[in-house]
């Protein structure tokens, strides 16, 4: 469950307002988890809200709506901000819901039968009652009209119905018409039904990415032709097909068209592409060349600033040929580096998982020889994925000391720390991190670091919890829950004195003829637990 998931539509979609008319300021991350803001409400001061992504219903904010664990507006306008890939996605979704709900919406026939429609026009006799004397007018009118003006009737009304006109009077001779008027025109026409074959309903396959689009002989005619302005609008047709830019051989196309359009024309034929890129995520596709393919198309077409493109690795990092492509094109790579490392420095939970293949891409790039680039890959390598290899690696370089303190730095993840001071021996800083109330549960999991040195406080620590455990009622279950703990001070210096004890001591209490009690206490020490 997430906090969008968690909220009703409503709520949804007027925090999306709310995040669209920057409502939402001073925004902060607490933890790995946990972030916090203020959102501007309907009253004068604004309403502040801290939102936990991984527990949506631990939430809070103090608008009314709010309570009961309600996932409110205020929250998801905070959201929002935070996940702008999010946003992405609800726009997308949005574009889609409406397109379809308006193509469909009470079967309006008068918008979805077009003039130019290949459908039978059905309006045609529906409500028209033929005067008495319409065919002799009619045959009068065609014998008042000169040939300029029936050649243009005559157009008019073949167009209305264009398949039906291709079919009746052009198909047959359609070649040998073009072949009349010029050579060109038969290439094109040949060249666009390469590309109708190649990106048709049938025959349209993203995943063979690898396809050949135009050889090399094509590509120097286009070149030829793009001259005569006559023609360009029919390549233009032909070509700015988005379809197309799945294939990796789209990159001639996009060179070509980067250096014959102007920047409009460019900026809107990106938005296509972004639109596409958007649909085609909506699919179960695990092969990311595809996708990867329309990003390099979009950033060779446009004039991304460092920054831009910096913001546009992290949001597409699990896209690895387009981060291959960009890594290995750019002109200043350790300035994109900078600008990708300002990023993920403040927010590397985006595209968490995927951040240390960026990073080995700079890595690589730079043939592993700077340091601080290395550096960066083992430890967001250890933070994002968490395995002790990369503390290790990381000590090759630094002291204990200052892995110690990058990582604290770095994240307030349990876990992560946990493994930290574990590695290092930091047996201080272990029990400073668990002897918190929200984490001593994890105690169980440490003993054997932590027993040498804080035996006592351990011991105590789990014979108060044994103790009121037992206090909730007489329950197999409890005893079961509580014996656990009995199982924890076993594991101690001198654990079965300690065990013992206890068990003496129980016998001489109220709970000596449980014998629930101890089958579960004897069933732990005998780990049947």
């Amino acid at each position: 469950m997430s906090i969008l998931t968690s909220a009703s539509s409503s709520s949804v979609s007027r925090g999306y307002d709310y995040y669209k008319h920057n409502k939402v300021h001073d925004v902060n991350q607490l933890n790995d988890y946990e972030f916090e803001g203020y959102v501007d409400g309907s009253l004068k001061n604004p309403y502040y809200v801290k939102i936990n992504i991984e527990h949506p219903r631990k939430s809070y904010c103090d608008c009314p709506h709010a309570n009961g664990n309600i996932t409110c507006k205020h929250m998801t306008a905070l959201y929002f901000e935070l996940f702008p890939d999010e946003v992405d996605d609800y726009e997308s979704w949005l574009n889609s819901y409406y397109d379809e709900e308006d193509e469909d919406e009470y079967y309006n026939y008068d918008s979805y039968y077009d003039e130019d429609d290949d459908y039978f026009d059905y309006r045609g006799n529906s409500n028209f009652e033929k005067p008495l004397f319409f065919d002799i007018v009619l045959e009068k009118y065609v014998d008042d009209l000169n040939i300029e003006q029936l050649r243009e009737i005559l157009l008019t009304e073949l167009k209305i119905n264009e398949k039906r006109t291709f079919e009746l009077y052009l198909e047959k001779n359609y070649k040998k018409y073009l072949e009349k008027d010029n050579e060109s025109f038969v290439f094109l026409d040949k060249l666009n039904k390469k590309v109708q074959d190649l990106t048709g309903y049938y025959n349209y396959d993203y995943n063979d990415f690898d396809k050949e689009i135009l050889s090399v002989r094509e590509k120097r005619k286009i070149e030829e032709l793009y001259k005569n302005k006559i023609l360009r609008p029919q390549i233009d047709k032909i070509l700015f097909n988005e379809k197309l830019s799945v294939y990796s051989d789209y990159k001639w196309i996009t060179c070509f068209y980067k250096n014959n359009k102007s920047c409009d024309e460019i900026k809107e034929y990106c938005k296509i592409l972004e639109n596409y890129l958007n649909s085609l995520k909506h699919y179960s596709i695990k092969n990311t060349v595809p996708k990867s393919n329309i990003l390099i198309t979009i950033y060779l077409l446009s004039d991304f600033t460092t920054e831009e493109i910096a913001s546009s690795l992290l949001k597409n990092a699990k896209y690895l040929q387009y981060v291959d492509y960009i890594v290995e094109s750019c002109n200043n790579v350790l300035e994109l580096y900078s600008e990708f490392m300002k990023l993920i420095n403040k927010n590397y939970l985006k595209n968490k998982i995927y951040i240390p293949d960026v990073l080995y891409r700079f890595v690589w790039i730079t043939e592993h020889e700077n340091k601080e680039i290395n550096i960066s890959y083992y430890l967001y390598s250890y933070i994002c994925l968490g395995h002790i290899e990369y503390l290790e690696i990381l000590s090759h370089d630094l002291s204990s000391q200052e892995v110690i303190k990058l990582i604290e730095n770095k994240t307030k993840d349990i876990f992560l720390l946990i493994k930290l001071y574990k590695f290092y021996n930091k047996v201080d800083k272990l029990w400073n991190l668990l002897k918190d109330s929200n984490y001593r549960y994890l105690l169980l999991d440490n003993i054997d670091m932590l027993k040498d040195k804080y035996n006592d406080d351990l011991y105590d620590h789990f014979v108060n919890e044994f103790y009121n455990i037992l206090n909730e009622s007489k329950s197999r279950e409890v005893y079961h829950k509580a014996s656990k703990y009995i199982k924890a001070i076993s594991k101690l210096n001198h654990g079965n004195n300690l065990v013992n004890n206890i068990i003496f001591d129980l016998k001489q209490s109220e709970y000596k003829k449980c014998s629930a009690l101890f089958d579960e206490i004897d069933k732990s020490l005998k780990n049947e637990v």
